[in-house]
C-alpha cells in the first residue's frame, strides 16, 4: 500500500493507505470521518489518476492489518445510500473500496432495475467497480463475488457534492498549531492546563477486476469522461 497524508478538519495530518491495483484504503480508526473536504476532494483526484493501474481481483476473507483478525463485512447508511466496508472487529479501522468510498461521499449510485435492462441491450457484461469481477448484466444486478450493485457514477451528484465540499472547505476556519502553542505559552501555567511537574500537556497527552479482461468499468468510465476535464 502506498502511504497518503492528508488532512483531518482540525487541519491535524493523518496518513492513510492506498492500494491502486486492489481498489482499497485503509482507514485506521474514525480516519475516513475526520478528513476534511479538501482531503476528501485531493483523495477523489488520486482515485481518478489512478483509473488505469492494473486491477486486481480481491480475496473474501481480508485480515486486518494491524492485529491479522479477520475483517467483519459491515454495512452503512450516508445521504446518498448504503455502502460496505470491512472493519476490525477490535477497532484498528476499516478496509474500503473506491468505489464504496465514492459511495460513501456521496459520488456514485446504484443503477435501477430499468436502467440496468437498458443497458444489456448493448452491453452484456461490466466489471464490477468494488472488486473487479465480471458481472452477467442481463441475468444479475450485482456482483456474484462480492454483492456490490452495479454502480456508475452521477454526474449530476459529483458536481454537487464536489461544490458542497469546496464550499465546505472555504468555510472551514484554518488552525495553526503553531498559533495555537504561541497563544498557549504566554497564559499563566494554571490557565493553559500545565501541570506543577513543568512538562506541557500536549507531552502528557502523547503518553497517554483486472484490467486486461476488456471489460467497461461504469464508474470509471464516467469519471473519465465527465470530471478530467475540470478535475485536472
Amino acid at each position: 500500500m502506498e502511504a497518503l497524508s492528508l488532512q483531518t478538519h482540525l487541519g491535524l495530518p493523518v496518513v492513510i493507505d492506498a492500494c491502486w491495483p486492489c481498489h482499497l484504503i485503509w482507514f485506521d480508526h474514525q480516519e475516513s470521518v475526520s478528513l476534511s473536504p479538501r482531503s476528501v476532494i485531493d483523495l477523489f483526484k488520486r482515485i481518478h489518476a489512478a483509473r488505469d493501474a492494473e486491477r486486481n481481483l480481491v480475496g473474501m476473507r481480508l485480515a486486518c492489518p494491524i492485529c491479522s483478525v479477520n475483517l467483519i463485512s459491515t454495512s452503512d447508511l450516508a445521504r446518498g445510500g448504503r455502502f460496505s466496508y470491512d472493519r476490525c472487529p477490535n477497532d484498528h479501522g476499516r478496509l474500503i473500496a473506491f468505489t464504496q468510498f465514492l459511495r460513501e461521499k456521496n459520488f456514485i449510485r446504484s443503477l435501477q432495475a430499468h436502467e440496468i435492462r437498458a443497458l444489456s441491450v448493448t452491453v452484456k457484461q461490466v466489471r464490477c467497480s468494488s472488486c473487479g469481477a465480471p458481472i452477467n448484466i442481463e441475468n444479475d444486478a450485482s456482483c456474484t463475488h462480492c454483492g456490490a450493485p452495479v454502480a456508475v457514477l452521477d454526474e449530476a451528484a459529483v458536481e454537487k457534492a464536489l461544490s458542497a465540499l469546496q464550499a465546505s472547505e472555504a468555510r472551514r476556519p484554518t488552525w495553526d498549531p503553531a498559533r495555537m502553542n504561541q497563544g498557549l505559552t504566554a497564559l499563566p501555567p494554571a490557565a493553559r492546563g500545565q501541570p506543577v511537574s513543568g512538562r506541557p500537556m500536549h507531552d502528557i497527552w502523547a503518553d497517554n477486476v483486472n484490467s486486461s479482461s476488456g471489460l467497461a468499468d461504469l464508474v470509471e468510465i464516467g469519471i473519465s469522461a465527465a470530471l478530467s476535464a475540470w478535475l485536472d
